[in-house]
């Protein structure tokens, strides 16, 4: 169990939880950085360490479209689009990451008391609804906003607004749940009552999450 009665307590007046998925309910970023840097690297793209997780809740797709213009690589669409496929699979390839309990715990504890829960997650909704699902997530939730059904992703509010329009809550009744500075913008952006860092709970162990030997 996560340290959740101390480090964060279900609120009066708050009628909506909304999580982000990748690095908050899911210990998917160790796997995406390995991934993504891959693919990057057989493409002339230089991701590091420092840079993904620094963006970490952009859309990988204008990340690395903001890596191609810095680092004068020619692009287009057709190039983006066979980036995105080949992080993609080699994501897959290394298999279902595990639930990050101390997040999940909070989740679960807000849908017995009788709370609205959603994602909000700037990742392709297939493999975001697939992670969720494997781990027995999926169910848990009452609405999931993913990066195709916005105009903008993080740290554009788009995602929380949506996730808290499809929960019929306000969204100055709801409490958003992120493990990335640029995520929790996007929620103050929406006007979130409160935001919590998960990053700060003493059980959130996630995979090589630190830019451990990288510039």
């Amino acid at each position: 169990m996560c340290a959740m009665t101390s480090a964060f307590a279900l609120e009066d007046g708050i009628d909506g939880y909304v999580f982000d998925c990748d690095g908050t309910l899911i210990d998917t970023m160790g796997i995406f950085y390995a991934a993504d840097a891959r693919a990057c690297a057989e493409r002339g793209v230089r991701l590091s360490k420092r840079v993904f997780y620094d963006l970490a809740g952009v859309p990988l797709r204008d990340i690395v479209r903001r890596l191609c213009v810095e680092q004068g690589v020619a692009h287009d669409e057709a190039f983006l689009d066979d980036c995105m496929s080949a992080c993609a699979a080699y994501a897959l390839e290394m298999g279902t990451p595990e639930r990050i309990e101390c997040v999940c715990d909070i989740a679960r504890a807000a849908k017995r008391a009788g709370k609205k829960v959603a994602v909000a997650s700037s990742g392709a909704r297939e493999t975001v609804t697939r992670h969720l699902a494997e781990r027995e997530l999926l169910d848990l939730f009452d609405h999931v906003v993913c990066v195709e059904d916005v105009p903008r992703g993080k740290p554009a509010p788009d995602l929380y607004a949506a996730a808290a329009r499809g929960l019929g809550v306000d969204a100055n009744r709801c409490v958003a749940f992120e493990d990335a500075d640029l995520g929790m913008e996007s929620a103050r952006a929406a006007g979130y009552a409160r935001v919590v860092d998960v990053r700060k709970f003493s059980e959130y162990h996630p995979r090589d999450y630190l830019c451990e030997n990288e510039p």
